[in-house]
């Protein structure tokens, strides 16, 4: 769960980038986004704790691997965020500790308006998710602005708490959508897209309708990556990410699923809809002229495979996932650059 911002300019973060993957070199490292991200933080100078950490094994001549990386960060990365949830928490608890005394002293009618929020508090402190803390929020939310309008003797104490709550709630929305979008791209990363995937499966079925699901994976990519860094790769990913949204539409989902690989939901669309779909991005993206963007130099052509499947009633996922990532898979061998559906391959 990462909801920080990297606010550097182009020119810092390609300094911070640069060295991050010379660390990833020397220790002999996984060019993968946990080593990236933590050597990034590392070059950025500013998580103390974890400059400690790694300064220390530095120091004690311990191998730096793999293993070791994962636990780093998620011990000043993931945990910090989960941290920061915890903290919110607590200020939420506190806030209507301080409401609830004010409450208790002004009177009957308002006491048990106090009394209610005394309850939203207990189940904030039991709140397992983020979800259930944001609508329990708003609840709190929507009580105090009643009482603000049943009682003016309070209104001067309430706005201010209001205000307080609101802010918090803003904040922990903010958490829980970091939570769910890959910072790189902006589209919903894994856990984001099966949250999104669940609630269209329950939408469609529900009103007895169609879904489709295209898996995309960008050509030689590697080949991109080697010859031009992965600053220019990093571009070629949020590039394409750009066209899939301007593609979609409605209730339409797009998630970038691991690395170069990417997942459409199309909700109320057919098979032969989706082909049609997956072909209009395919040629759109084969139109570009890819150069860089200092030097002029053109990268080649950049091109897609797409697999494409249609969900069967009552099936998991993880089987519509699967027939989409065979004809993927059977695009990539037969040539690339090209949409092959369930049917085709079924043949």
């Amino acid at each position: 769960m990462i909801s920080k911002t990297y606010t550097e300019s182009v020119k810092e973060s390609g300094n911070y980038l640069r060295s991050a993957l010379k660390n990833i070199a020397k220790y002999k490292l996984p060019y993968n986004p946990v080593s990236y991200l933590l050597w990034y933080e590392y070059a950025l100078g500013q998580n103390k704790d974890l400059i400690d950490d790694i300064e220390l094994i530095f120091k004690t001549n311990q191998l730096l691997t793999n293993d070791t990386i994962s636990k780093l960060f998620k011990k000043h990365i993931t945990d910090n965020q989960i941290l920061i949830s915890g903290k919110k928490i607590r200020e939420f608890q506190k806030i209507l500790a301080q409401m609830t005394k004010h409450l208790s002293q002004s009177g009957d009618e308002i006491g048990l308006q106090g009394n209610m929020l005394n309850t939203y508090a207990i189940e904030l402190g039991q709140a397992s998710s983020l979800d259930a803390i944001i609508e329990i929020s708003k609840h709190i939310v929507l009580e105090t602005k009643s009482i603000v309008e049943s009682s003016k003797n309070l209104k001067s104490r309430l706005d201010s708490t209001v205000s307080e709550i609101n802010m918090l709630s803003k904040e922990l929305d903010g958490i829980r959508q970091a939570a769910k979008t890959d910072m790189l791209t902006g589209l919903l990363n894994r856990r984001g897209f099966y949250g999104a995937m669940v609630q269209a499966i329950a939408n469609i079925e529900n009103a007895n309708d169609m879904l489709s699901v295209i898996m995309l994976d960008i050509d030689h990519f590697k080949r991109v990556n080697d010859q031009y860094g992965h600053l220019i790769g990093d571009n070629v990913l949020k590039i394409l990410s750009k066209l899939l949204k301007d593609h979609i539409k409605g209730k339409d989902i797009a998630a970038r699923f691991g690395g170069e690989e990417f997942i459409l939901v199309l909700p109320q669309t057919s098979l032969e809809g989706a082909y049609a779909l997956a072909e209009q991005i395919r040629l759109s993206l084969l139109k570009m002229n890819w150069k860089i963007k200092d030097t002029g130099k053109s990268i080649g052509q950049i091109t897609i495979s797409l697999g494409i499947s249609l969900y069967q009633e009552g099936e998991s996922i993880e089987a519509v996932i699967k027939r989409a990532d065979d004809a993927l898979y059977h695009a990539k061998n037969t040539g690339r650059n090209k949409s092959v559906t369930e049917v085709e391959i079924a043949n």
